[in-house]
């Protein structure tokens, strides 16, 4: 498993998303634009712009989507996939995503994967291309090409330097883990820098908390936050938010705010316990009978707003086999004779 990426480079990835753009930079990189805008939602480098499409722009994208599928025209025009749905919804360009596939279909997609290869075939037809291996690992309609020269293989892997990693995988229709097999022999380009944050010592993070307390006090006092003394810390420190959290709460030398305690109205104390019953005290089961997820059902539990006994687990609910079946089939005929010897 590759080490996760340090501070340090994600700073760098930001600030060049900020001045180029979350695109240039996720081609740059080699690392995906959701990632990027994840972790600039904690780290703040950049103001995420939103952009507007006039209704013509709108036009446009939906009839390449219905030509090319919706990832295609997401990449081409740099719009989400969900706003390309939401759009769909109100002018009904293309109709919905074909859900169930046929044999036929499948054949007719591993066919053009085969021909065009497996992100085109993804694109054109809006399906996954974890979907097409899936579906050629059985109906075997093409062979994944593994005989690489190694004059291929440095050209695929440069391009992969200068390009990113992710455009490499499209430009030549290779796995992320292949290239990364490759590059363990020939290293054409660097590996992940491993992250130094684990490496501290108790002295050290106890350093790192106290710098944070000390942008804690000097905040005001109706706008501390743990939160923003830790981003404050990763900004000129190696070190990420969830280390400081963590070291935070051995130590406890940042506040942190009382999170507010969920109330539950009776009428949904009172569903989640009739779906526990019925589920016979599984929460999965009794999630999928109520409005609540698993892990709501499991708190109420843990806050005893709502129980489900052991003994009513055991229960039986099914009909009694093979000894005890014979001994309940010869007490009801003895109880049927002895109703009738008493009339």
């Amino acid at each position: 498993m590759p080490a996760p990426y340090s501070e340090k480079h994600k700073k760098e990835v930001l600030l060049y998303a900020r001045d180029h753009g979350v695109n240039a930079a996720a081609k740059h990189y080699g690392i995906p634009h959701a990632t990027i805008t994840r972790w600039n939602k904690t780290l703040k480098i950049y103001a995420p712009q939103t952009p507007s499409y006039s209704s013509e722009q709108r036009l446009a994208i939906l009839n390449y989507a219905a030509q090319h599928g919706k990832r295609a025209a997401a990449r081409k025009f740099g719009a989400s996939v969900a706003s390309i749905d939401l759009w769909n919804k109100e002018l009904k360009i293309f109709g919905p995503r074909q859900k169930k596939f046929t044999r036929e279909n499948k054949l007719e997609i591993l066919e053009c994967a085969r021909d065009f290869g497996i992100l085109a075939a993804a694109d054109k037809y809006d399906v996954l291309p974890s979907q097409i291996i899936g579906w050629n690992k059985t109906l075997k309609v093409y062979v994944l090409r593994t005989n690489y020269t190694e004059d291929e293989r440095i050209k695929i892997l440069t391009y992969a330097r200068d390009h990113g990693v992710t455009a490499a995988e499209k430009e030549f229709d290779v796995t992320h883990n292949t290239l990364q097999r490759w590059n363990r022999v020939l290293q054409i380009y660097k590996k992940r820098e491993p992250a130094t944050h684990n490496q501290y010592t108790t002295e050290k993070q106890i350093a790192f908390l106290q710098l944070a307390r000390k942008e804690y006090d000097n905040m005001p006092a109706d706008a501390r936050s743990a939160q923003q003394a830790f981003i404050a810390v990763t900004n000129d420190h190696d070190v990420t938010i969830d280390q400081l959290r963590k070291w935070n709460e051995k130590y406890k030398l940042v506040p942190l705010r009382k999170r507010a305690k969920k109330v539950w109205s009776q009428e949904e104390i009172d569903n989640a316990q009739a779906a526990l019953d019925a589920s016979r005290g599984h929460f999965t089961a009794a999630a999928r009978r109520s409005s609540h997820s698993p892990h709501t059902i499991k708190k109420m539990q843990k806050e005893k707003k709502i129980a489900f006994s052991k003994a009513q687990k055991k229960i039986a609910t099914r009909p009694p086999v093979g000894k005890n079946k014979s001994k309940t089939i010869v007490a009801i005929i003895q109880g049927l004779l002895n109703a009738k010897a008493s009339k």
